[in-house]
């Protein structure tokens, strides 16, 4: 009887294990709209991403459009591969707001500003911020994505 306790008692625990590390459908939303921005952001495709955000975030990324460099450009056709996201974990801060932390590989830093030659990160974490407008999730760009390092 015993041993039957303790079997039961370690299901329950796996299961609430497995529970707490899955999304609800509004974090998964969320992410995928967070996914979708940042795969078009960081294989450069502009007008793209901005279908995803909210109106104001558009100067922010014409910002970062604006400082793309030769170099840059460079960089990015000499990857091997396109920028993808491998991961993203959301975590919802109100009813309308959340914060999507995303793992991007092979995506171009921006050193531009700082006059460095562009180059390819092998890895990079980025917060991205939402809003959620009626019943779409819109990216909220409050300044450049920086890495999160």
């Amino acid at each position: 009887m015993k041993r039957k306790r303790i079997s039961h008692a370690i299901f329950c625990l796996l299961i609430g294990a497995v529970s707490a590390g899955c999304m609800s459908e509004e974090e998964e939303r969320a992410a995928a709209q967070a996914k979708k921005f940042a795969e078009n952001y960081f294989n450069l495709h502009f007008e793209e991403a901005y279908e995803t955000c909210t109106p104001d975030s558009r100067k922010w990324i014409a910002f970062r459009a604006s400082n793309i460099t030769e170099r840059d450009l460079e960089a990015v056709r000499n990857a091997t591969e396109e920028a993808y996201v491998s991961s993203v974990s959301c975590e919802l801060t109100s009813d309308s707001t959340a914060l999507a932390r995303c793992t991007v590989h092979e995506a171009l830093t921006a050193d531009s500003l700082e006059q460095r030659e562009g180059r390819i990160l092998e890895k990079a974490e980025y917060t991205i911020p939402l809003v959620k407008q009626g019943r779409r999730w819109r990216v909220r760009m409050e300044g450049p994505l920086r890495n999160a390092r």
